[in-house]
This record gives C-alpha cells, structure tokens and sequence, in this order.
C-alpha cells in the first residue's frame, strides 16, 4: 500500500506527539520522585472513611509518585483554616501540593465572597515556579464553591480535579458504622470509602498526566441524599 507524503506528514507528526506526551509524563515523575508532597485539607485529606491510612487519597498519590508525604489537614475545617496554613505547607519545601478544602464552607454556608478570599490568599502563599499545585473540588458539590476554587486555581497556574458526581455515587461512600482509620466501627457514611479515595487519588494522578490512568467512573447514583444534606444543599 502506498503512503502519501501529506500521510507520512501526518504519522511523523503523531509520533512526534505521542513522544513529547510520553516525554513529559517521564519527566513529571522523574521529578517528583524522592521530593515532598503536601497535602493540605480537612477530615477527607486527614482520611475519613478509608478503612485503613494506605488507602487515603494523598498516600495512594505519594505512593504512586515515590513522593515523601506530609500532611497538614485537620478534621472541620474551612478555607480560613488553610490560609492560616500557608507558613506549614512552605517549611516543608514541597514539589507538590493538593488543596483540598471547600467541603466545610459548602456545609455550614460560608459566605462565598469569604471563600474567595481565602483560596485566593491559600493560591497566592504557596504558588511558585518549583511546586505543582493542585486544587481538588469540594466533596460536598456546590457549583458556586467549584467555580471559586476553579478559577483562583487556574488564574495561579494550577491544576483544577473537579469532583462532578463523586458524592453522588454510591460506592465511594463509606458504610456508615463500618471500618475507618477511626476506628473498627467509626465510618460515618458522608465521607469517601476506600473507593472514593481511590477514585480521587485517580482523578488527580490524571491531572498531572500520570500515565495508565483511566477516566473516573461515577454511579451508580445514590437514589436519594439524606434529607438533612439535601437540605443544605437546595
């Protein structure tokens, strides 16, 4: 069979591609592995309903990139709390950084100016040249918490994980009563199962453009949402 010189063309060109894709994806990891990787957040950072600390999102992560991991998350807590948070995150010198914040101001209705203001101030305090910083979106959805964390995250050149129906899926929450790093019968339902950390750590390692990572698959849909979530959320 013939090969046209404009096909030829194009082959070169996909393989010249294909290689600069293959070439970056080496080069990330070359140069995260052995580096610290910070992940700043609430009681989903810190591991809630994952049955044991291996299986929360920031250690599959770490673990996937051969990357020192340092956490600094705290159960509860808001935006406002990682602002405060900056001067920890910096000390340890990271070359990557997840924020995962967001959840909490959804749940107690922070006003939205306020979150605002302090993702932007979080963005500002720990971007720089030498650290990937990646903002994942709030658990608990809210479409106007998305589009702040959204947009200060790329304004700062980061990189944006949307979280668009996780919450919704049923097997990414955890049995409530079941296993957790809290303890043998201290699973909640509200926060990620095994799988909902995985699928995170997943949607983040796609991100960055970690390779054989394939897409996120959300649902099964949870039916209906406990009433006093819906609530907050209508």
């Amino acid at each position: 069979m013939a090969v046209t010189q404009t096909e030829a063309a194009s082959s070169a060109q996909l393989t010249a591609v294909t290689g600069s894709l293959e070439a970056t994806q080496l080069s990330l990891a070359e140069d995260l592995r052995g580096q610290t990787y910070v992940a700043l957040g609430d009681s989903i950072s810190v591991g809630y309903d994952a049955p044991a600390l291996g299986q929360i999102f920031p250690a599959v992560i770490a673990r996937t990139l051969a990357m020192n991991l340092t956490l600094v998350a705290h159960s509860g807590t808001r935006v406002a709390w990682g602002a405060a948070q900056v001067p920890d995150v910096l000390a340890a010198h990271p070359r990557l950084v997840t924020i995962e914040l967001g959840t909490n101001d959804v749940g107690f209705s922070t006003p939205l100016d306020t979150v605002a203001q302090q993702y932007e101030a979080i963005m500002i305090g720990v971007t720089s040249q030498s650290t990937r910083v990646v903002c994942i979106d709030s658990w608990l959805p809210s479409p106007a918490i998305r589009a702040i964390i959204q947009d200060s995250c790329l304004r700062h050149g980061g990189t944006f994980v949307s979280l668009d129906g996780f919450y919704a899926t049923a097997d990414f929450h955890a049995q409530d009563g079941g296993p957790s790093v809290r303890g043998p019968n201290r699973a909640d339902w509200f926060h990620p199962s095994a799988a909902g950390h995985a699928a995170i750590a997943q949607a983040v390692l796609a991100a960055l453009g970690v390779a054989d990572q394939p897409s996120v698959r959300v649902g099964p849909y949870l039916p209906e949402l406990p009433a006093s979530l819906r609530a907050r959320l209508e």
